[in-house]
């Protein structure tokens, strides 16, 4: 298992908007490709209009293909047309799990 991290900004202004498109047209693109989307969370103390996304692949081969796909679909990219000017300081990184023996 890897996870996936997606952390970014959306100016305080653009939050409500942000907000509206990720979960009407974001979410709904995640369901249709069955990705193991983890969640989504925002800044509760700190910062405003800091997110930090998490999504779960089996491994890095499965990560690319899903992605590359999920990248290139119309519907995607015209969401980022519209949000776009929103996000700012977007960082990706694929976490592997650290072997330490905890059970769980």
């Amino acid at each position: 298992m890897i996870l996936l991290k997606v952390s970014y900004r959306v100016r305080a202004h653009h939050i409500p908007a942000y907000e509206e498109v990720f979960t009407s047209h974001v979410m709904s693109l995640i369901q249709e490709y069955k990705f193991r989307f983890r969640g989504a969370w925002k800044t509760l103390v700190g910062d405003a209009g800091e997110y930090l996304e998490l999504w779960e692949f089996d491994s890095v081969a499965q990560f690319e293909s899903e992605w590359k796909k999920l990248m290139k679909d119309p519907r995607l990219l015209e969401i980022f047309q519209a949000t776009g000017p929103m996000v700012e300081d977007e960082n990706l990184s694929l976490l592997e799990p650290l072997e330490i023996g905890i059970e769980g």
